[in-house]
């Protein structure tokens, strides 16, 4: 909630001499906040015959960690005919990035991974369930 404290610590001894000193508090975040990806639309199904770059979700990541422990990198599996777009700060797409054959892959479950930049890094995914339509 804030970096930096401000204290006022006061003194008083038995007779009536009285001390006053300023203490600031400088906090350091540590990494105690995984990301948090937020599925804002996603599409349950997909045609076969859909071009490459077609929209398959869009989400939202955050982390609540402050320095490198805030900073997030998403990623997919490689195998899969998708791929990641950042639209803007923390909003990404994912997207067809290969044909897609219903006979050969009925369905996915696609899964994005967020990993932040803390020591050790903290992490969370969302599985994306998609039916290639004929």
């Amino acid at each position: 909630e804030s970096p930096l404290y401000e204290l006022e610590v006061q003194a008083k001894d038995g007779g009536d001499l009285l001390a006053r000193a300023k203490v600031l508090v400088n906090l350091i975040d540590v990494n105690d906040n995984a990301p948090l990806i937020t599925v804002t639309s996603v599409v349950s199904s997909v045609s076969e015959n859909s071009p490459r770059g077609t929209v398959i979700a869009l989400l939202k990541v955050k982390d609540e960690d402050s320095g490198a422990s805030g900073k997030v990198r998403l990623s997919l599996a490689d195998t899969f005919p998708f791929r990641l777009e950042k639209s803007f700060e923390d909003y990404y797409s994912v997207v067809t990035s290969g044909e897609l054959d219903r006979e050969a892959v009925a369905e996915y479950n696609v899964t994005v991974r967020a990993t932040d930049g803390g020591s050790p890094a903290l992490w969370s995914s969302a599985v994306l369930p998609l039916r290639v339509l004929d």
